[in-house]
């Protein structure tokens, strides 16, 4: 019972230094067509976020980004604030929606006007989440969660399986949109690709809890010669850590090149996906991106019974996946050598059919057109 208390006591006060108390907002008067967005809780300018944003810029809309730093990637036509700042909480309270894509920590108390639009952080997942890890999540991202979802109104879903997950796994009772996913739209957009002949493989690993890259693909020159046997001119590898691991990239054991490029720091790995011929990950839902764009993905996954084992449960089988899997370098290099896309596009499409997908190419539009509703119908003085 002490511990309990004490527990609580530890949230509230964390509630209270994110300004989930800070009342004294409600005598800010909220101001029409005002978006506050956020993305991994002031981390980057990325995600469907970004894309809504940038669709909203000649819309007539006070757009406002919060991030922990100054980024020159965000338009001028989107004022920058300090996430986690008193101004960062007075531009949510005047807001008319909010747009973030994390369970939010950092808010003022949400007024009954307000509209807030979850948009997620990956439009399929392979671990599980929420509700459904519940015993392994630390309790505090649980009540955290439970309190996102009673205020959010909206999420946004890109196929018939992340609807059920969102509605029986995320505490969740506003309205589905389903529409598809805002950062996916760029698959289905003409390619223009980078202007010299070079192909580009990404390595984007998940992160593990204890931090480890002990299972990771390791011998990128080994892999990157196994593709110039492809028959393209030249061959280069991207390496993208989890942002979990990104600040720590110089203790592991890589080795970086002029043909293995640390790429952990690249604020949209959506714009890497477009322009990477192949992706290698294991357990991150950008697979699923990959999926979207019908492009190649291979599973590097030398710790697969373990990582099931100490980590979470999945929602697919990994054999499941039309992904070809690969526990060991060596059958890598012959998952890329004897590569069929006719069989990996039947296997694409067969599982796309499979969770109903919902992605088309216009979700932005589709979003910029229910916040021009939302913004139309607002019913305060």
């Amino acid at each position: 019972m002490i511990y309990l208390n004490r527990f609580k006591i530890r949230t509230w006060n964390k509630r209270r230094k994110n300004g989930n108390f800070a009342w004294w907002t409600h005598l800010l008067p909220i101001k029409k067509k005002k978006i506050v967005f956020t993305s991994h809780h002031g981390n980057g300018f990325g995600d469907s976020p970004k894309y809504i944003a940038l669709a909203l810029l000649d819309k007539e809309f006070e757009l406002v980004w919060l991030v922990r730093q100054k980024n020159a990637a965000i338009p001028s036509g989107i004022r920058q604030v300090e996430y986690g700042t008193r101004e960062a909480l007075c531009e949510l309270a005047t807001a008319e929606i909010w747009i973030d894509n994390c369970r939010k920590r950092f808010y003022p108390p949400k007024k009954k006007t307000q509209v807030y639009i979850q948009t997620w952080h990956s439009p399929l997942r392979l671990k599980q989440i929420e509700r459904d890890a519940e015993q392994e999540l630390p309790s505090a991202y649980v009540i955290q969660a439970k309190q996102d979802a009673k205020m959010c109104d909206y999420m946004i879903s890109g196929s018939s399986f992340s609807t059920e997950l969102y509605r029986n796994s995320f505490w969740f009772k506003g309205e589905i949109l389903e529409v598809g996913t805002p950062r996916c739209d760029l698959f289905f957009q003409v390619q223009h690709r980078l202007k010299d002949r070079t192909r580009y493989v990404l390595y984007a690993p998940t992160f593990r809890e204890d931090s480890t890259t002990d299972a990771y693909l390791k011998d990128f020159e080994r892999v990157r010669k196994t593709l110039q046997r492809l028959g393209y001119s030249e061959w280069k590898v991207w390496v993208r850590l989890h942002p979990n691991l990104r600040q720590d990239t110089a203790t592991f054991d890589f080795t970086f090149s002029e043909n293995v490029i640390d790429m952990s720091d690249y604020p949209d790995i959506q714009e890497l996906l477009n322009q990477a011929d192949w992706l290698i990950t294991d357990y991150s839902s950008s697979m699923f991106d990959q999926l979207i764009a019908r492009k190649r993905c291979l599973l590097y996954v030398p710790d697969e019974v373990v990582y099931q084992r100490q980590e979470r449960s999945f929602y697919f089988k990994l054999d499941e996946l039309p992904f070809p899997k690969s526990r060991t370098i060596q059958e890598l290099e012959q998952a890329i050598v004897n590569w069929d896309e006719t069989a990996y596009q039947r296997d694409v499409a067969a599982f796309h059919t499979r969770v109903e997908t919902y992605e088309t190419g216009h979700a932005t539009e589709k979003i910029v057109q229910k916040i021009q509703e939302i913004c139309k119908g607002d019913n305060y003085a």
